[in-house]
């Protein structure tokens, strides 16, 4: 059976078994809206209503805000009961840009929340943070100790103009987590994208350091999950990155997955000028964390990449927000990024594994029109001492149709081709399940399993987003 036919087939397999399985919690994307000035009083009004049929735990809402000079607080209460909230400073000038908070929302529901800023700062830590980012500069290169904190300082930024500090930077790049999910960013040229699980909802990234296995015990003594896929030289989950169909070698495509041969298509975020990962929010509603390249060569264009990745707290979803402009003699530009193209997407898990195809229990679908789920089974790592056994994942992506040129099937991932909006912005979501992990799945009945992953993953991707407006300020 061609693999055209098998992928309808397992579509229409979900379809019909979701049908039958609708119970879930369901979260969608970011809630925005902008406040243009506050009153004398400093207190403004917003209503956000749940426009689903589910319910919405840990909705995400975000205020974009007028110059904050004057003041340097934020209280939110959502019906009289004071609810966590966070100021964000996204450029670094001074002055707060956003606010965020999450809210929960019964289906149909609106509440109505009350933002009462203040003109005397409040403690940075008066709420308990549902997120945590971490980036750290290595000290001890050799040998270990149980607790890897004494062997690293903890940073928020590192730049270079060379492909060379990788191995010092623990654990490779930046992370971020909140209770459900961790993620990291490679600091390379790749950009990949890592994942690690959870088995109970809880932040524990401070202290396992990503690399749970060695740390003696931490499983047992705190349950701590740990990372769970293998990431090779594909898009991982959300990567973005260039494409050649020039470079497409038959070699290639008859070459095993397990040998793992990068993909001569795919082009990594190289040669480069400079590059730097950035954290810029820590919480304690939400993490932002900033890739930046300069000078990227690509196409015969020279372009600057701001790839931006925002984690709100409760919620599987995290948001990139990739932004590109042209670098010209006459200065930057947007123009003329519509002539190109570049790929992001999921791998197919289990498409690397080395052992059996029958063991990966590799299954994907895609809609082309931006949607796009991966499920399977591979070793999180090429160390079997320390991973003793292959783990499950399940992976998916979110990207606008508008912004879509084209699917490409490969031998280990599924991608869409993918061109910036006249801004010279390409923003899309990406979520991921640990299903050999996690004890938290949204079923009374179980855990995930590749039907249930399907079924959640484009109710995930069909649902709406919530919609805060303001209705008065004093």
């Amino acid at each position: 059976m061609k693999r055209s036919t098998l992928l309808a087939a397992s579509f229409l397999a979900t379809v019909s078994w979701a049908q039958q399985h609708t119970e879930m919690t369901y979260v969608a994307s970011t809630a925005q809206a902008k406040i243009d000035v506050i009153g004398k009083k400093g207190i403004v009004t917003v209503e956000v209503s749940n426009p689903n049929e589910q319910a919405m735990k840990d909705a995400p809402v975000c205020i974009k805000l007028p110059d904050l000079k004057k003041y340097k607080s934020v209280t939110v209460r959502v019906e009289g009961t004071e609810i966590p909230s966070q100021l964000d400073d996204l450029n670094g000038d001074g002055t707060y840009d956003e606010l965020s908070l999450v809210v929960d929302l019964d289906a149909k529901a609106t509440k109505t929340l009350e933002l009462t800023f203040g003109k005397k700062p409040l403690p940075a830590d008066r709420y308990e943070s549902r997120v945590f980012t971490d980036m750290r500069l290595r000290v001890v290169k050799k040998g270990r100790t149980i607790d890897l904190r004494k062997e690293n300082y903890q940073i928020d930024t590192i730049s270079e103009v060379e492909d060379i500090h990788y191995s010092d930077v623990y654990p490779h790049g930046l992370c971020f987590e909140n209770e459900l999910m961790g993620y990291r960013v490679y600091f390379n040229s790749g950009h990949g994208t890592d994942l690690y699980g959870k088995r109970m909802p809880q932040l524990e990234l401070d202290r396992s350091m990503w690399y749970t296995p060695e740390i003696r015990d931490s499983a047992a003594l705190y349950n701590y999950g740990e990372d769970y896929i293998i990431v090779g030289q594909t898009a991982s989950l959300g990567t973005l990155r260039g494409w050649d169909d020039s470079k497409d070698d038959p070699n290639y495509l008859n070459t095993p997955s397990a040998a793992k041969v990068a993909d001569p298509c795919m082009v990594k975020i190289e040669p480069f000028n400079w590059r730097q990962a950035h954290i810029v929010a820590k919480g304690p509603v939400r993490t932002i964390v900033d890739m930046n390249v300069e000078g990227w060569q690509y196409k015969g264009q020279k372009l600057n990449l701001k790839a931006r990745y925002i984690l709100y707290a409760g919620n599987r979803e995290h948001q990139i927000i990739n932004q590109l402009c042209r670098v010209t003699d006459q200065g930057v530009t947007t123009d003329g990024l519509d002539k190109l193209e570049f790929v992001t997407g999921v791998m197919k898990v289990g498409s690397l594994n080395h052992d059996s195809v029958d063991v990966a229990i590799q299954k994907y679908i895609c809609d082309s029109k931006g949607f796009a789920a991966s499920y399977g089974k591979d070793w999180p790592d090429g160390n079997h001492k320390l991973f003793p056994y292959m783990s499950k994942a399940a992976l998916a992506i979110s990207v606008p149709q508008a912004n879509v040129t084209r699917t490409i099937d490969r031998r280990e991932q599924i991608l869409y081709g993918v061109k910036p909006n006249a801004d010279g912005s390409i923003i899309y979501r990406a979520v991921c399940a640990a299903p050999d992990l996690e004890t938290f799945a949204p079923y009374e009945d179980g855990r995930w399993n590749w039907e249930r992953w399907f079924e959640w993953s484009q109710q995930w991707n069909l649902g709406k987003t919530a919609i805060v407006r303001v209705v008065k300020g004093e």
